[in-house]
Formats: structure tokens, C-alpha cells, sequence
């Protein structure tokens, strides 16, 4: 019983798929609680190395509405559409309207930073319609 309960409180890595087409629609599993979502242009590899989390080329971002971990939902079997915001979440970037289109053959970056549990950063691009991880500079 000890040992159940030990495997069922380990922090699991999140990981990321991807499905839908030039839209792309991240399907996220793990252990902890999304905090910040942030998808980069493709100019962030200019400052990649430098500084990771510098946020000067973010495209899109969105973030809970209300502070504290009972704010930010589960990531386990999550859904996230690009430029489309989770009920209890608010737009960061762009301050109004939509995010940009994708352009195919551009690598993205994701940055999906959680809380209680590592979060997941990566690179993809919109090839014949559809989002694949690729890797990073």
C-alpha cells in the first residue's frame, strides 16, 4: 500500500503530442498543473541560447486569470489549442485579437510551464498541414 501510494505522488515529466492541422493542437500528459503557455516565432532562435526565457518573440501566451496553484488545471490529458484560451485562462500575448497564422516550413517554439511536476519545451513546424516536433537550433 506504501508503495502505491509513493508511484501515485511521483512528479511525471510532461509530455507533448501533437494533432490538428496548421493549427496545432497540443495534447499534454503528466503530473503537474499548467501554469504559462508560451509559443514562440521562429526569430527566438536568434536569442535561444542567450536567454531561454526571454519573452521578446513570444507570439502567443496565456496564463491563469487568478494567482495560486488551485488556478491552473491539470495537464493530464489536457487539450491546448494554439490561440485558443482554457476556461479560467487570459490572454498574455497578444495583448488583443489573435495570435498570428503559422507558416508552414517555420520551426516554433512551446514552452508549457507547470506547476508541481517539470514542464515541457520543444520545437515544431506546420509540414503538408500538420504540426511535428523537430528539433531545436
Amino acid at each position: 500500500m506504501v508503495a502505491v501510494s509513493f508511484l501515485a505522488s511521483c512528479e511525471r515529466r510532461t509530455e507533448v503530442r501533437f494533432e490538428g492541422g496548421s493549427t496545432p493542437k497540443f495534447l499534454l500528459s503528466g503530473s503537474g498543473r499548467l501554469g504559462t503557455t508560451i509559443i514562440y516565432g521562429p526569430e527566438q532562435e536568434k536569442i535561444a541560447d542567450r536567454d531561454p526565457s526571454d519573452k521578446t518573440y513570444a507570439i502567443w501566451e496565456m496564463e491563469p486569470e487568478r494567482k495560486g496553484e488551485d488556478a491552473a488545471v491539470p495537464v493530464e490529458g489536457l487539450s491546448v489549442t494554439y490561440g485558443v484560451l482554457l476556461p479560467g485562462y487570459k490572454q498574455v500575448k497578444p495583448q488583443s485579437g489573435a495570435p498570428p497564422a503559422l507558416s508552414p516550413g517555420r520551426r516554433y517554439r512551446y514552452w508549457f510551464v507547470t506547476i508541481n511536476a517539470p514542464g515541457a519545451s520543444g520545437y515544431f513546424e506546420i509540414r503538408d498541414g500538420n504540426p511535428v516536433p523537430v528539433n531545436g537550433p
